[in-house]
């Protein structure tokens, strides 16, 4: 079996939000979202950079694995919406949206049913675990500083350059493993219990409110940031047409 899914009747992660108890996580489905996981960590900033890591691609990807890349094409997209405030360059701080955007793609793929619930509690996860990856990375810097050596150690045998260098690779690595096999299953339990919560259709409108203002305003920031001769109210009414042109488009 491949897949989170229900361990009694029919799986369908588009249909309601799945109960605790039905949820089941093969070790096959674990095992390859950590190494993609793993993966989509050094593509950040070690090898290869092709931008996989990005969370519109992460969150697809960790969606095709559970059999709906559609809704993990959607956390991605928003997720990618926030990240747009904290361009990655220079020394700005931002999220490691690679482990982050596959987990939360795979957690509303598998268990969120759909709902705004379970999309809502899918964006906090991801965004949670970008942050959560980003402090793990600084550590690993680090550490990668400690990996060096003299410049007399290293002219005696400058192979040493290649090994410690393919070592920070390989811990890079480790770190984005460690972080999705870890967290794979807790952010999917979460997204499952939150989608499970009652919602009116007065809460349903104030919760899509939230989320296209909340989106909108990461666009607007991002436009001030990278384009500072742009009206802001320009890109935010911009980031609220995509993001309610997205939702409708879900449903």
């Amino acid at each position: 079996m491949l897949g989170i899914c229900r361990t009694h009747g029919k799986s369908d992660s588009r249909s309601s939000s799945v109960p605790l108890t039905d949820i089941s996580l093969s070790l096959a489905t674990w095992g390859l979202l950590a190494v993609l996981g793993g993966f989509l960590a050094v593509d950040g900033v070690s090898v290869p950079q092709v931008m996989v890591s990005r969370p519109l691609i992460s969150a697809t990807l960790g969606g095709l694995v559970l059999g709906d890349a559609a809704a993990g094409m959607l956390i991605g997209a928003l997720l990618e919406l926030l990240s747009m405030r904290h361009p990655p360059y220079g020394a700005a701080k931002y999220p490691d949206t690679g482990p982050a955007g596959l987990i939360a793609g795979a957690a509303y793929a598998g268990v969120g049913g759909g709902s705004l619930q379970g999309l809502v509690a899918a964006l906090l996860v991801g965004w949670s675990i970008g942050w959560m990856g980003a402090y793990a990375d600084y550590g690993r810097r680090r550490l990668n500083g400690r990996l060096f050596m003299s410049s007399e150690i290293l002219a005696e045998d400058p192979r040493r350059v290649e090994r410690r260098h393919r070592l920070a690779i390989g811990i890079d690595m480790m770190r984005g493993i460690l972080l999705t096999g870890g967290l794979l299953l807790p952010a999917t339990l979460l997204v499952a219990l939150v989608g499970m919560i009652p919602i009116t259709s007065t809460g349903l409108a104030i919760g899509a409110t939230a989320v296209v203002i909340l989106l909108a305003s990461s666009v607007g920031s991002a436009a001030r940031t990278t384009a500072p001769d742009v009206r802001a109210w320009a890109m935010v009414l911009l980031g609220a047409m995509i993001v309610l042109t997205t939702l409708w488009l879900r449903t």
